[in-house]
């Protein structure tokens, strides 16, 4: 039987460093704000972000890059406990296209399924029950400044974070009559090559600089790639989930990655790899992985790569 030799997906695997960060936090216990965790079977508790949250720093960037008019408007739930919604318009809006909705109001019960999947970013090292001490301070306010603030604490982590993204391109621009309003339904095409590649592009300049979380005034993070490996497939398949990893000496396992590439030779019809260097402690072991580059070019190259070869009609 004849391979299938079309592109019908981009992954996107990287590691960022938080060197002090409480980027997405859980329930508030007392007067201490913790983080997200997971817990291993050994007891072990690794931090995570959300796919949520990552989502929504994705949101932020394109806002952040002048595209605000490419952005579906959130409205309001009908009832006070309901959930906000977009306007569910994938043909109109970069986010309804890419990053899915659901909306169940009067008249309308109707959902996309993102073209962008996301994995949570996991920390590659356990959670050490650090704990950033603060006080609200009564110095302005004539209040008894002897006596102190209101103490309150955040949990915070130095960590290295791994996050997969799949993006599936035979999806993107690509609309369901179930997906769309009763009044636009058999009414809607998909998008036009160009506008298909400029979605993808505005995602990948989203990805290159994203950036937040929780506790942004006082604990800037920066959530951008430090290693990033971009992959796109013949195969939808997020190839470097459960892969990559760093050494309690701060090594990126090169092992492991070209296992992977060696591996999905197969169904990779086309690579990229970067890193930063500096954050890793084996740079020259990183610097012998296949065709590396550094982060930028890595996202240039990509870009120069969907204008030229993806949504050819």
């Amino acid at each position: 039987m004849e391979k299938n030799q079309t592109v019908n997906c981009v992954n996107i695997a990287y590691i960022f460093k938080t060197s002090l960060g409480s980027i997405n936090g859980s329930w508030t216990e007392g007067n201490v704000s913790t983080v997200k965790k997971i817990t291993l079977p050994n007891g072990t508790q690794l931090p995570y972000v959300s796919g949520q949250s990552i989502k929504y720093q994705i949101r932020k960037a394109w806002k952040e890059m002048g595209l605000g008019d490419l952005l579906s408007e959130v409205k309001q739930a009908e009832k006070k406990a309901g959930v906000d919604f977009t306007s569910g318009e994938p043909n109109l809006y970069l986010d309804d296209d890419l990053l899915g909705y659901m909306i169940a109001s009067s008249g309308e019960n109707r959902r996309r399924t993102a073209v962008v999947r996301t994995s949570a970013a996991i920390g590659l090292f356990p959670f050490r029950n650090d704990r950033d001490l603060g006080t609200k301070s009564k110095e302005q306010t004539g209040g008894d400044v002897s006596a102190g603030g209101n103490i309150f604490e955040t949990e915070i982590y130095y960590n290295y974070f791994r996050v997969n993204i799949l993006v599936e391109l035979d999806r993107l621009g690509v609309f369901q009559d179930f997906e769309l309003a009763k009044a636009n339904k058999g009414k809607v095409q998909s998008l036009a090559p160009q506008e298909k590649r400029e979605r993808l592009i505005y995602f990948m300049r989203a990805l290159s600089h994203i950036w937040g979380g929780g506790k942004q005034s006082r604990l800037l993070t920066d959530m951008s790639p430090k290693f990033l490996a971009i992959t796109f497939q013949n195969t939808k398949s997020p190839i470097f989930l459960e892969t990559l990893t760093v050494s309690q000496n701060e090594e990126l396992n090169t092992k492991s990655i070209n296992e992977v590439l060696k591996g999905n030779s197969g169904i990779i019809k086309k690579q990229f790899l970067g890193f930063q260097s500096g954050i890793f402690k084996n740079d020259d072991e990183i610097s012998l992985l296949p065709e590396i580059m550094n982060i930028q070019s890595t996202f240039d190259n990509t870009i120069e790569y969907i204008n030229n070869e993806l949504f050819q009609q």
